[in-house]
């Protein structure tokens, strides 16, 4: 049977590794390659703050070559649809005509994505969608995955976990306001570990920095919201 060819959207995070380790065991794809979009100016998966050189050795212990989107700094969407509208151009001409992402439950995210893929010609797949999120956080830690938490919404965490390995203590000492699997936001992670790697990546966990985002809601209030991100890094050798 000739398999059909598909792309995945890399994130670097726990869901993300899940969706591949569902294209890997699925007959009917042949995974091409990763791509990740990250900042022009940062070279960081936004809202993440992983840097290029980790996603890249997550895709050298994959086993996949990573394709990296280049997004300039805009207050709108306008540069990240451009730079994917040419992404998606290009998949067409080497005759990829499907995405894979790892979505769960947000609609209005899963709808705009569609759309987009839509106006190129291309179909999303989404083998993690609408599937519990409790189900998939037991799957993740029973299937041996290790995830280290780079960014959380601060003020749902009296006590900091940025940086810190996604565990069942973890998850028992969530509040009811947080999602398991962090869909909604409240945090995102590193993977470092799992079924879908060669081996683990090492890594050394830095300092816990702040930075704090206005934005407007539906009323016209602005509000403040403080995420903070963990400093990660490639494990320095060890001196002999």
């Amino acid at each position: 049977m000739t398999k059909t060819p598909i792309a995945i959207s890399w994130s670097g995070g726990k869901d993300s590794s899940m969706m591949l380790y569902h294209f890997m065991n699925d007959t009917q794809y042949e995974i091409v390659e990763l791509h990740t979009a990250i900042s022009s100016e940062t070279k960081r998966v936004s809202m993440h703050g992983i840097s290029q050189d980790l996603i890249k050795a997550q895709a050298e212990s994959i086993g996949l070559p990573v394709h990296f989107i280049s997004i300039d700094p805009d207050s709108t969407n306008a540069n990240y649809e451009k730079a994917l509208n040419s992404y998606y151009s290009n998949l067409r001409t080497k005759g990829i005509n499907h995405i894979g992402f790892g979505d769960i439950f947000l609609e209005d995210l899963k709808a705009y994505r569609d759309q987009m893929l839509s106006d190129n010609g291309l179909i999303g797949v989404y083998p993690l969608w609408k599937q519990k999120t409790s189900d998939l956080a037991q799957f993740f830690l029973k299937n041996n995955f290790k995830t280290l938490i780079c960014c959380a919404k601060q003020n749902l965490f009296p006590e900091s976990i940025c940086g810190k390995e996604y565990s069942q203590t973890m998850l028992d000492a969530f509040s009811t306001e947080v999602d398991v699997c962090g869909e909604n936001g409240e945090f995102h992670s590193f993977a470092i570990g799992g079924p879908i790697f060669k081996h683990p990546i090492s890594i050394d966990v830095n300092e816990i920095m702040v930075h704090t985002y206005k934005h407007k809601l539906t009323s016209g209030e602005e509000v403040k919201t403080a995420f903070e991100f963990a400093d990660l890094t490639l494990a320095k050798p060890i001196a002999v």
